[in-house]
């Protein structure tokens, strides 16, 4: 039986976050409740309080985060029809969760073989239901001749896979920031689809095609620059000319 309470769930926060850093370094095979109840402070039969065993406690950190990610589209979607705006919010909300949480992701992928039959079928029911938001758009998308696809399905695994890759390599603090990857995954599953420029600008209510703005950043810094280095080398001539009249 979980515990409950102000304490009970803030300690059932702490189990979980420190949960998914033993099993993503040590895989869950190697790690032991023991090291988990050591990283929050606590005995580790007191563990068992929140989770009666380890498995539980992985089927627990991939079940929320399915459901959360469900759940965050359905309502961000809410009374939305047109196929492409619903395509930027499932992009949106897949790809901030992956780069936001990294290590849930990897588990995701690397424990499901752990976890006993029943909670098995669970999880891939959770990950085909979620799956099936995007089929559907892109369903809809073919049919109002916004996306091009062969077939759906294929297309469907091939966006998830463009879009899930990016909690592989993404660090925060690199070259790119946290937007920019997401415009240019963005901009990567739009060219998959199909989806021209003019749709996507109309989609966004004129906003820029992801990566332009980047793009635009970039040349205007570019030109700033040139600007910059013509003054330089303005004045340096001047002071070079104006020594020569003083000899």
């Amino acid at each position: 039986m979980r515990v409950v309470g102000s304490n009970g769930e803030a300690t059932d926060l702490a189990i979980r976050k420190h949960a998914v850093e033993v099993f993503a370094k040590h895989g869950f095979k190697a790690a032991s409740m023991r090291m988990i109840a050591k990283g929050v402070n606590i005995k580790a039969p007191s563990l068992y309080n929140y989770y009666p065993s380890k498995e539980r406690l992985l089927f627990e950190l991939m079940r929320e985060p399915l459901t959360e990610l469900n759940a965050a589209y359905v309502e961000k979607a809410a009374g939305i029809t047109d196929p492409l705006q619903r395509l930027l919010i499932f992009m949106d909300v897949h790809l901030g969760y992956h780069i936001d949480f990294r290590l849930e992701v990897f588990i995701g992928n690397m424990e499901l073989r752990n976890l006993d039959e029943e909670h098995y079928k669970i999880i891939s029911k959770l990950r085909d239901d979620y799956s099936l938001n995007l089929s559907g758009i892109i369903g809809d998308g073919i049919k109002a001749g916004v996306f091009s696809a062969e077939d759906v399905r294929v297309t469907t695994f091939a966006v998830l896979s463009l879009l899930s890759g990016v909690c592989n390599w993404y660090r925060p603090g690199g070259p790119l920031s946290r937007e920019e990857v997401i415009d240019i995954h963005t901009r990567l599953a739009l060219r998959t689809l199909g989806v021209d420029e003019a749709a996507w600008g109309s989609a966004q209510k004129g906003k820029p095609l992801p990566g332009k703005a980047r793009a635009a950043k970039q040349s205007a810094t570019r030109a700033g620059s040139r600007v910059a280095a013509r003054k330089v080398a303005t004045k340096s001539k001047a002071a070079s000319v104006a020594e020569t009249k003083k000899g």
